[in-house]
Protein backbone atom coordinates (compact mmCIF):
# COMPACT_ATOMS: atom_id res chain seq x y z
CA UNK A 1 0.00 0.00 0.00
CA UNK A 2 1.28 3.40 -0.98
CA UNK A 3 -0.31 6.77 -0.36
CA UNK A 4 0.42 9.38 -3.02
CA UNK A 5 1.47 12.50 -1.11
CA UNK A 6 0.57 14.69 -4.11
CA UNK A 7 -3.13 13.80 -4.23
CA UNK A 8 -4.02 11.31 -1.49
CA UNK A 9 -4.74 8.37 -3.76
CA UNK A 10 -3.96 4.92 -2.37
CA UNK A 11 -2.26 2.18 -4.35
CA UNK A 12 -3.03 -1.37 -3.24
CA UNK A 13 -0.27 -2.96 -5.33
CA UNK A 14 -1.09 -6.58 -4.53
CA UNK A 15 -4.60 -6.03 -5.93
CA UNK A 16 -3.66 -3.64 -8.77
CA UNK A 17 -6.18 -1.20 -7.27
CA UNK A 18 -6.04 2.57 -6.84
CA UNK A 19 -8.48 4.27 -4.45
CA UNK A 20 -9.08 8.00 -4.76
CA UNK A 21 -11.52 10.71 -3.66
CA UNK A 22 -14.53 10.61 -5.96
CA UNK A 23 -13.87 7.08 -7.19
CA UNK A 24 -17.15 5.66 -8.57
CA UNK A 25 -18.55 2.71 -6.62
CA UNK A 26 -19.01 0.63 -9.77
CA UNK A 27 -15.29 1.04 -10.52
CA UNK A 28 -14.39 -0.19 -7.01
CA UNK A 29 -16.65 -3.22 -7.44
CA UNK A 30 -14.66 -4.24 -10.54
CA UNK A 31 -11.34 -4.37 -8.65
CA UNK A 32 -9.63 -7.50 -7.37
CA UNK A 33 -9.46 -5.84 -3.94
CA UNK A 34 -13.27 -5.65 -3.77
CA UNK A 35 -13.79 -9.13 -5.20
CA UNK A 36 -11.38 -10.76 -2.73
CA UNK A 37 -11.81 -8.66 0.43
CA UNK A 38 -15.40 -7.34 0.49
CA UNK A 39 -17.02 -8.20 3.82
CA UNK A 40 -20.12 -6.07 4.43
CA UNK A 41 -21.97 -2.82 3.64
CA UNK A 42 -23.93 -0.42 5.84
CA UNK A 43 -26.48 2.00 4.36
CA UNK A 44 -26.54 4.95 6.78
CA UNK A 45 -29.82 6.14 5.16
CA UNK A 46 -28.43 9.67 4.62
CA UNK A 47 -26.83 9.14 1.23
CA UNK A 48 -23.71 7.66 2.86
CA UNK A 49 -22.72 4.01 2.51
CA UNK A 50 -19.87 2.26 4.34
CA UNK A 51 -18.12 -0.67 2.69
CA UNK A 52 -16.12 -2.92 5.03
CA UNK A 53 -13.30 -5.22 3.97
CA UNK A 54 -11.47 -8.19 5.46
CA UNK A 55 -7.93 -7.62 6.72
CA UNK A 56 -5.11 -7.38 4.26
CA UNK A 57 -1.39 -7.47 5.03
CA UNK A 58 0.45 -4.17 4.56
CA UNK A 59 4.14 -3.85 5.53
CA UNK A 60 3.85 -6.57 8.17
CA UNK A 61 0.60 -5.21 9.68
CA UNK A 62 -2.90 -6.65 9.34
CA UNK A 63 -5.06 -3.76 8.15
CA UNK A 64 -8.83 -3.29 7.96
CA UNK A 65 -10.15 -0.77 5.42
CA UNK A 66 -13.59 0.84 5.52
CA UNK A 67 -14.60 3.03 2.61
CA UNK A 68 -17.26 5.71 2.93
CA UNK A 69 -19.22 6.53 -0.21
CA UNK A 70 -21.57 9.46 -0.55
CA UNK A 71 -24.12 8.28 -3.08
CA UNK A 72 -21.81 6.52 -5.55
CA UNK A 73 -18.50 8.40 -5.02
CA UNK A 74 -15.70 7.65 -2.54
CA UNK A 75 -15.85 10.30 0.17
CA UNK A 76 -13.37 9.17 2.85
CA UNK A 77 -11.60 6.17 4.25
CA UNK A 78 -11.06 4.65 7.71
CA UNK A 79 -8.56 1.98 8.60
CA UNK A 80 -7.25 0.13 11.60
CA UNK A 81 -4.41 -2.26 12.34
CA UNK A 82 -5.28 -5.55 13.99
CA UNK A 83 -3.44 -8.20 16.02
CA UNK A 84 -4.76 -11.43 17.49
CA UNK A 85 -4.12 -10.07 21.01
CA UNK A 86 -6.61 -7.20 20.46
CA UNK A 87 -9.85 -7.29 22.43
CA UNK A 88 -12.53 -9.30 20.68
CA UNK A 89 -15.40 -8.07 22.85
CA UNK A 90 -16.11 -5.86 25.86
CA UNK A 91 -14.96 -8.55 28.28
CA UNK A 92 -11.44 -8.37 26.82
CA UNK A 93 -11.34 -4.60 26.29
CA UNK A 94 -9.26 -2.30 28.48
CA UNK A 95 -8.26 1.29 27.90
CA UNK A 96 -4.62 0.22 28.14
CA UNK A 97 -5.11 -2.28 25.28
CA UNK A 98 -6.88 0.34 23.18
CA UNK A 99 -4.10 2.89 23.75
CA UNK A 100 -1.69 0.20 22.49
CA UNK A 101 -3.78 -0.02 19.30
CA UNK A 102 -3.57 3.79 18.98
CA UNK A 103 0.24 3.69 19.28
CA UNK A 104 0.46 0.78 16.83
CA UNK A 105 -1.68 2.72 14.34
CA UNK A 106 0.67 5.72 14.74
CA UNK A 107 3.73 3.53 14.09
CA UNK A 108 2.01 2.08 11.02
CA UNK A 109 1.28 5.52 9.55
CA UNK A 110 4.79 6.79 10.25
CA UNK A 111 6.24 3.68 8.55
CA UNK A 112 3.86 3.93 5.61
CA UNK A 113 4.35 7.66 5.04
CA UNK A 114 8.04 7.83 5.95
CA UNK A 115 7.51 11.08 7.85
CA UNK A 116 6.65 12.18 11.38
CA UNK A 117 3.20 13.61 12.16
CA UNK A 118 2.73 17.29 11.34
CA UNK A 119 0.66 17.88 14.46
CA UNK A 120 -0.17 16.02 17.67
CA UNK A 121 -2.89 16.71 20.20
CA UNK A 122 -3.60 15.43 23.68
CA UNK A 123 -7.04 16.94 24.32
CA UNK A 124 -9.94 16.42 24.08
CA UNK A 125 -8.51 13.02 23.12
CA UNK A 126 -5.13 11.87 21.71
CA UNK A 127 -4.52 12.23 18.01
CA UNK A 128 -1.79 12.60 15.42
CA UNK A 129 -2.22 14.28 12.05
CA UNK A 130 -0.26 14.36 8.81
CA UNK A 131 -1.28 17.42 6.81
CA UNK A 132 -1.08 17.60 3.03
CA UNK A 133 -2.30 20.10 0.44
CA UNK A 134 -5.22 17.76 -0.43
CA UNK A 135 -6.30 16.85 3.14
CA UNK A 136 -5.22 14.94 6.27
CA UNK A 137 -4.22 11.48 7.34
CA UNK A 138 -5.02 11.02 11.01
CA UNK A 139 -4.98 8.60 13.91
CA UNK A 140 -7.04 9.08 17.08
CA UNK A 141 -7.99 7.35 20.29
CA UNK A 142 -11.54 8.33 21.22
CA UNK A 143 -12.45 7.36 24.79
CA UNK A 144 -16.11 8.25 24.11
CA UNK A 145 -16.40 5.38 21.64
CA UNK A 146 -13.66 3.29 23.33
CA UNK A 147 -11.84 2.91 20.04
CA UNK A 148 -8.78 3.83 18.03
CA UNK A 149 -9.01 4.61 14.36
CA UNK A 150 -7.02 5.99 11.43
CA UNK A 151 -8.36 7.69 8.36
CA UNK A 152 -7.93 9.88 5.35
CA UNK A 153 -10.03 13.01 5.04
CA UNK A 154 -9.96 14.93 1.78
CA UNK A 155 -10.44 18.69 1.56
CA UNK A 156 -13.43 19.34 -0.64
CA UNK A 157 -11.57 21.83 -2.87
CA UNK A 158 -8.40 19.77 -3.28
CA UNK A 159 -9.48 16.29 -4.27
CA UNK A 160 -7.40 13.59 -5.93
CA UNK A 161 -7.68 13.63 -9.68
CA UNK A 162 -8.50 10.44 -11.55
Amino acid sequence: MLINSENGSIELESFATRLYKGMPLNQLKETDFYKVNYHNMWDVKTGYFWYYFKTTEVKGYQLYLSLCFFEDKLHSLHMNTWESSDAKDWNGWTEEKEIQVFHRNNRFLTLLLGISPTWKRKTPYPGVFFRFSWGNIWSVYDPRSASSLMGISYDEKNIAKN
